[in-house]
């Protein structure tokens, strides 16, 4: 599994987070605005957000 953050100098852009499993996997792109969604996110998904807006 993984979650990746990729924001402009604005903190807008999208998290791409992947799920893996034995029989299936699943992937999710959520849109981020002004550094927020307005979907619900993982704790690695948040993580990785927080990451991305530090640098």
């Amino acid at each position: 599994s993984y979650a990746v953050a990729m924001l402009d100098s604005h903190n807008n852009g999208v998290v791409l987070s992947s799920i893996f499993a034995r029989e299936d996997s699943r992937s999710y792109a959520k849109p981020i605005v002004n550094g927020t969604s307005t979907y619900a996110m993982t704790k690695e998904e948040e993580e990785a957000l927080h990451q991305a807006m530090s640098k």
